[in-house]
Protein backbone atom coordinates (compact mmCIF):
# COMPACT_ATOMS: atom_id res chain seq x y z
CA UNK A 1 0.00 0.00 0.00
CA UNK A 2 1.52 3.30 -1.22
CA UNK A 3 0.94 6.13 1.47
CA UNK A 4 1.23 9.82 0.46
CA UNK A 5 3.04 12.53 1.86
CA UNK A 6 0.84 15.35 3.59
CA UNK A 7 2.02 18.08 1.27
CA UNK A 8 1.11 15.62 -1.78
CA UNK A 9 -1.86 14.86 -0.58
CA UNK A 10 -2.50 18.67 0.02
CA UNK A 11 -1.78 19.45 -3.68
CA UNK A 12 -4.23 16.18 -4.76
CA UNK A 13 -7.28 18.05 -2.88
CA UNK A 14 -6.03 21.57 -4.37
CA UNK A 15 -6.18 20.49 -7.68
CA UNK A 16 -9.04 18.39 -7.53
CA UNK A 17 -11.19 21.86 -5.67
CA UNK A 18 -9.58 24.07 -8.71
CA UNK A 19 -10.87 21.19 -11.34
CA UNK A 20 -14.23 21.53 -9.61
CA UNK A 21 -14.28 25.28 -10.09
CA UNK A 22 -13.12 25.52 -13.70
CA UNK A 23 -16.11 22.85 -14.27
CA UNK A 24 -18.22 25.21 -11.91
CA UNK A 25 -17.22 28.22 -13.91
CA UNK A 26 -17.42 26.68 -17.68
CA UNK A 27 -21.15 25.29 -16.61
CA UNK A 28 -22.31 28.54 -15.41
CA UNK A 29 -20.87 30.20 -19.20
CA UNK A 30 -22.33 27.70 -21.18
CA UNK A 31 -25.78 28.01 -19.06
CA UNK A 32 -25.38 32.00 -19.75
CA UNK A 33 -24.69 31.67 -23.34
CA UNK A 34 -27.55 28.78 -23.78
CA UNK A 35 -30.44 31.15 -22.06
CA UNK A 36 -29.27 33.57 -25.03
CA UNK A 37 -29.60 31.50 -27.47
CA UNK A 38 -33.27 30.42 -26.45
CA UNK A 39 -33.89 34.16 -26.32
CA UNK A 40 -33.12 34.70 -29.92
CA UNK A 41 -34.59 31.86 -30.87
CA UNK A 42 -38.28 32.08 -29.23
CA UNK A 43 -41.04 33.32 -31.55
CA UNK A 44 -42.55 35.13 -32.05
CA UNK A 45 -41.16 38.10 -30.30
CA UNK A 46 -43.21 41.74 -31.05
CA UNK A 47 -40.35 44.06 -32.43
CA UNK A 48 -37.55 41.58 -32.02
CA UNK A 49 -34.71 39.56 -33.95
CA UNK A 50 -35.56 35.81 -33.62
CA UNK A 51 -36.17 32.74 -35.70
CA UNK A 52 -38.75 33.83 -37.90
CA UNK A 53 -37.58 37.88 -38.87
CA UNK A 54 -35.79 40.49 -37.92
CA UNK A 55 -38.42 42.27 -35.90
CA UNK A 56 -38.12 46.23 -36.24
CA UNK A 57 -34.64 45.98 -36.98
CA UNK A 58 -32.42 46.64 -39.80
CA UNK A 59 -28.77 46.01 -39.14
CA UNK A 60 -29.01 42.94 -36.87
CA UNK A 61 -30.53 39.21 -37.48
CA UNK A 62 -30.52 35.94 -36.25
CA UNK A 63 -27.08 35.35 -36.75
CA UNK A 64 -25.73 38.64 -35.24
CA UNK A 65 -27.02 37.55 -31.85
CA UNK A 66 -25.26 33.93 -32.60
CA UNK A 67 -22.16 35.66 -33.59
CA UNK A 68 -22.66 37.84 -30.33
CA UNK A 69 -23.53 35.00 -27.65
CA UNK A 70 -20.29 33.06 -28.91
CA UNK A 71 -18.42 36.07 -28.06
CA UNK A 72 -19.39 36.54 -24.77
CA UNK A 73 -18.70 32.67 -24.14
CA UNK A 74 -15.47 33.85 -22.48
CA UNK A 75 -16.39 36.52 -20.66
CA UNK A 76 -19.35 34.79 -18.65
CA UNK A 77 -16.80 32.10 -17.78
CA UNK A 78 -14.37 34.61 -16.56
CA UNK A 79 -16.45 36.70 -14.46
CA UNK A 80 -17.72 33.86 -12.83
CA UNK A 81 -14.10 33.11 -12.00
CA UNK A 82 -13.81 36.44 -10.34
CA UNK A 83 -16.80 36.43 -8.74
CA UNK A 84 -15.29 33.43 -6.83
CA UNK A 85 -11.58 34.77 -6.26
CA UNK A 86 -13.16 37.69 -4.53
CA UNK A 87 -15.30 35.91 -2.22
CA UNK A 88 -13.30 37.63 0.34
CA UNK A 89 -14.88 40.81 -1.43
CA UNK A 90 -18.12 42.22 -0.08
CA UNK A 91 -20.91 41.48 -2.80
CA UNK A 92 -21.63 46.02 -2.75
CA UNK A 93 -17.79 46.74 -3.25
CA UNK A 94 -17.54 44.02 -6.04
CA UNK A 95 -18.28 46.14 -9.33
CA UNK A 96 -15.44 48.12 -9.81
CA UNK A 97 -12.99 45.00 -9.88
CA UNK A 98 -15.70 43.92 -12.75
CA UNK A 99 -15.98 46.71 -14.64
CA UNK A 100 -13.27 46.40 -16.56
CA UNK A 101 -14.52 42.73 -17.81
CA UNK A 102 -16.96 44.36 -18.99
CA UNK A 103 -15.58 46.63 -21.07
CA UNK A 104 -12.98 44.05 -22.81
CA UNK A 105 -17.03 41.90 -23.21
CA UNK A 106 -18.03 45.04 -25.08
CA UNK A 107 -15.52 44.69 -27.53
CA UNK A 108 -15.64 41.19 -28.39
CA UNK A 109 -19.62 41.72 -29.05
CA UNK A 110 -18.64 44.68 -31.20
CA UNK A 111 -15.95 42.97 -33.11
CA UNK A 112 -18.08 39.62 -33.57
CA UNK A 113 -21.36 41.77 -34.60
CA UNK A 114 -19.50 44.74 -36.81
CA UNK A 115 -20.29 47.41 -34.37
CA UNK A 116 -23.69 46.37 -33.53
CA UNK A 117 -25.23 46.75 -30.09
CA UNK A 118 -26.79 43.36 -29.64
CA UNK A 119 -26.19 42.38 -26.10
CA UNK A 120 -24.60 45.63 -24.11
CA UNK A 121 -27.61 45.25 -21.74
CA UNK A 122 -26.90 41.70 -21.04
CA UNK A 123 -22.85 42.43 -20.49
CA UNK A 124 -24.22 43.98 -17.57
CA UNK A 125 -27.35 42.09 -16.39
CA UNK A 126 -26.21 38.99 -17.21
CA UNK A 127 -22.03 39.69 -16.14
CA UNK A 128 -23.47 40.60 -12.48
CA UNK A 129 -25.69 37.10 -12.42
CA UNK A 130 -22.51 35.30 -13.30
CA UNK A 131 -20.63 36.97 -11.26
CA UNK A 132 -22.96 36.86 -8.08
CA UNK A 133 -23.35 32.83 -9.03
CA UNK A 134 -19.24 32.60 -8.34
CA UNK A 135 -19.55 34.33 -5.36
CA UNK A 136 -21.79 32.23 -3.42
CA UNK A 137 -19.80 29.49 -4.96
CA UNK A 138 -18.88 26.57 -2.45
CA UNK A 139 -22.02 27.46 -0.17
CA UNK A 140 -22.64 24.17 2.39
CA UNK A 141 -26.30 24.52 1.08
CA UNK A 142 -27.97 24.84 -2.30
CA UNK A 143 -28.74 28.38 -2.81
CA UNK A 144 -31.95 30.00 -3.66
CA UNK A 145 -32.71 32.12 -6.71
CA UNK A 146 -34.06 34.79 -4.60
CA UNK A 147 -30.68 34.70 -2.77
CA UNK A 148 -28.92 34.83 -6.14
CA UNK A 149 -30.87 37.54 -7.40
CA UNK A 150 -30.03 39.41 -3.86
CA UNK A 151 -26.32 39.36 -4.46
CA UNK A 152 -27.13 40.77 -7.85
CA UNK A 153 -28.90 43.69 -6.66
CA UNK A 154 -25.81 44.23 -3.84
CA UNK A 155 -23.17 44.28 -6.61
CA UNK A 156 -25.71 46.53 -8.74
CA UNK A 157 -25.79 48.91 -5.72
CA UNK A 158 -22.54 50.45 -6.79
CA UNK A 159 -23.21 51.51 -10.11
CA UNK A 160 -22.96 55.27 -10.44
CA UNK A 161 -25.90 56.86 -9.60
CA UNK A 162 -28.61 58.04 -12.05
CA UNK A 163 -28.90 61.42 -10.81
CA UNK A 164 -24.62 62.07 -11.58
CA UNK A 165 -24.93 61.23 -15.16
CA UNK A 166 -28.18 64.18 -15.69
CA UNK A 167 -25.43 66.64 -17.08
CA UNK A 168 -23.83 64.36 -19.23
CA UNK A 169 -26.77 62.27 -20.69
CA UNK A 170 -24.93 60.39 -23.58
CA UNK A 171 -27.00 57.04 -23.86
CA UNK A 172 -30.85 56.21 -24.58
CA UNK A 173 -31.07 55.15 -21.34
CA UNK A 174 -29.42 58.41 -19.62
CA UNK A 175 -31.29 60.61 -21.55
CA UNK A 176 -34.36 58.62 -20.51
CA UNK A 177 -33.48 58.92 -16.55
CA UNK A 178 -33.05 62.84 -16.83
CA UNK A 179 -36.53 63.38 -18.53
CA UNK A 180 -38.81 60.76 -16.45
CA UNK A 181 -36.61 59.65 -13.64
CA UNK A 182 -36.64 55.52 -15.49
CA UNK A 183 -33.47 53.50 -14.31
CA UNK A 184 -33.15 51.24 -16.82
CA UNK A 185 -31.10 48.10 -16.29
CA UNK A 186 -29.35 49.83 -13.87
CA UNK A 187 -32.03 49.93 -11.78
CA UNK A 188 -33.46 46.45 -12.46
CA UNK A 189 -30.47 44.66 -11.40
CA UNK A 190 -29.90 46.99 -8.22
CA UNK A 191 -33.82 46.30 -7.32
CA UNK A 192 -33.31 42.46 -7.86
CA UNK A 193 -34.67 42.05 -11.05
CA UNK A 194 -38.26 42.73 -10.24
CA UNK A 195 -39.93 42.19 -13.94
CA UNK A 196 -38.15 38.53 -13.97
CA UNK A 197 -38.07 37.60 -10.08
CA UNK A 198 -42.09 39.12 -9.56
CA UNK A 199 -43.82 38.50 -13.35
CA UNK A 200 -41.19 36.61 -16.18
CA UNK A 201 -39.70 33.93 -14.18
CA UNK A 202 -43.52 32.88 -12.53
CA UNK A 203 -45.47 32.94 -15.49
CA UNK A 204 -42.84 31.03 -17.16
CA UNK A 205 -42.85 28.51 -14.10
CA UNK A 206 -46.83 28.31 -14.57
CA UNK A 207 -46.77 27.55 -18.32
CA UNK A 208 -44.24 25.02 -18.07
CA UNK A 209 -46.06 23.25 -15.36
CA UNK A 210 -49.11 23.15 -17.43
CA UNK A 211 -47.16 21.51 -20.10
CA UNK A 212 -46.55 24.09 -22.45
CA UNK A 213 -43.67 23.63 -24.81
CA UNK A 214 -40.40 25.74 -23.78
CA UNK A 215 -41.39 28.56 -27.39
CA UNK A 216 -45.08 29.17 -25.86
CA UNK A 217 -43.88 29.59 -22.12
CA UNK A 218 -41.02 31.99 -23.23
CA UNK A 219 -43.31 34.21 -25.20
CA UNK A 220 -45.71 34.30 -22.24
CA UNK A 221 -43.47 35.06 -19.90
CA UNK A 222 -42.42 38.06 -22.11
CA UNK A 223 -45.50 39.49 -22.62
CA UNK A 224 -45.73 39.59 -18.57
CA UNK A 225 -42.07 41.13 -18.82
CA UNK A 226 -43.32 43.58 -20.93
CA UNK A 227 -46.03 44.35 -19.14
CA UNK A 228 -44.69 45.50 -15.79
CA UNK A 229 -41.03 46.56 -17.52
CA UNK A 230 -40.30 50.31 -17.83
CA UNK A 231 -38.44 49.35 -20.77
CA UNK A 232 -35.66 51.87 -22.14
CA UNK A 233 -35.11 50.62 -25.88
CA UNK A 234 -38.86 50.45 -26.31
CA UNK A 235 -39.42 54.10 -25.03
CA UNK A 236 -36.54 55.64 -26.89
CA UNK A 237 -37.89 54.41 -29.87
CA UNK A 238 -41.35 55.73 -29.29
CA UNK A 239 -42.43 57.29 -26.54
CA UNK A 240 -43.44 56.92 -22.99
CA UNK A 241 -47.55 57.03 -23.53
CA UNK A 242 -46.85 54.51 -26.08
CA UNK A 243 -45.48 51.64 -23.52
CA UNK A 244 -48.06 52.90 -21.62
CA UNK A 245 -50.61 51.70 -24.20
CA UNK A 246 -48.84 48.63 -24.79
CA UNK A 247 -48.59 47.24 -21.12
CA UNK A 248 -52.30 48.25 -20.86
CA UNK A 249 -52.94 46.00 -23.78
CA UNK A 250 -50.46 43.06 -22.46
CA UNK A 251 -52.66 43.39 -19.15
CA UNK A 252 -55.72 42.85 -20.71
CA UNK A 253 -54.94 40.22 -22.45
CA UNK A 254 -52.93 38.47 -19.68
CA UNK A 255 -55.91 38.87 -17.30
CA UNK A 256 -57.72 35.67 -18.71
CA UNK A 257 -56.81 32.44 -16.83
CA UNK A 258 -57.53 30.29 -19.89
CA UNK A 259 -55.30 31.68 -22.03
CA UNK A 260 -53.75 29.47 -24.68
CA UNK A 261 -50.46 28.44 -25.71
CA UNK A 262 -51.99 29.41 -29.58
CA UNK A 263 -53.86 31.99 -28.25
CA UNK A 264 -50.44 33.61 -26.72
CA UNK A 265 -49.11 32.91 -30.07
CA UNK A 266 -51.50 34.63 -32.52
CA UNK A 267 -51.40 37.51 -29.80
CA UNK A 268 -47.70 37.67 -30.26
CA UNK A 269 -47.65 37.52 -34.15
CA UNK A 270 -50.16 40.54 -34.56
CA UNK A 271 -48.73 42.53 -31.99
CA UNK A 272 -45.09 41.49 -34.44
CA UNK A 273 -47.09 43.14 -37.10
CA UNK A 274 -47.50 46.31 -35.47
CA UNK A 275 -44.49 46.56 -33.79
CA UNK A 276 -42.24 46.27 -36.98
CA UNK A 277 -45.11 49.02 -38.50
CA UNK A 278 -44.07 51.61 -35.79
CA UNK A 279 -40.50 51.09 -36.07
CA UNK A 280 -40.21 49.95 -32.02
CA UNK A 281 -38.50 46.92 -30.22
CA UNK A 282 -38.71 45.87 -26.36
CA UNK A 283 -34.85 45.19 -26.37
CA UNK A 284 -34.91 45.48 -22.56
CA UNK A 285 -37.58 43.00 -22.42
CA UNK A 286 -35.84 40.64 -24.02
CA UNK A 287 -32.96 40.67 -21.83
CA UNK A 288 -35.13 39.82 -18.92
CA UNK A 289 -36.30 36.88 -20.72
CA UNK A 290 -32.51 35.87 -20.86
CA UNK A 291 -31.93 35.91 -17.07
CA UNK A 292 -35.67 34.62 -16.55
CA UNK A 293 -34.63 31.16 -19.02
CA UNK A 294 -30.96 31.47 -17.28
CA UNK A 295 -32.48 30.90 -13.95
CA UNK A 296 -34.61 27.84 -15.15
CA UNK A 297 -31.42 26.26 -16.42
CA UNK A 298 -29.64 27.07 -13.51
CA UNK A 299 -31.98 25.46 -11.44
CA UNK A 300 -32.79 22.69 -13.79
CA UNK A 301 -29.06 21.71 -14.73
CA UNK A 302 -27.00 22.67 -11.44
CA UNK A 303 -29.40 21.34 -8.95
CA UNK A 304 -26.79 20.28 -7.09
CA UNK A 305 -25.83 24.15 -6.11
CA UNK A 306 -29.77 26.24 -6.80
CA UNK A 307 -32.71 25.02 -5.09
CA UNK A 308 -35.75 26.95 -5.52
CA UNK A 309 -36.50 30.55 -5.70
CA UNK A 310 -37.37 31.32 -2.24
Amino acid sequence: MIRHSRPEGRRKKSRSLQTARQEYCSRISQIAVKALLYEVCIAPKPGLVDRLNNGAHQDMDIYTFLDSACALSGYFREITEQGIRLQRVSPEHLLPYLQRFGVLAEQEMFRATGEVNTHKGIVFSMGILCAAAGHLYGKTRRVSIAELLRVCGEIAGQARPAEEREKTAATNGERLYQKYKIEGVRGEVFREFPSVRLHGFPAFCRAMKKGWDINSAGVYALFHIMAHLEDTNLISRSSLETQMQIQKKLCEILQDDSLSPQEVLHQAEEMDKEFIRLNISPGGAADMLSITLMIWFLQKELPEYFGEFD
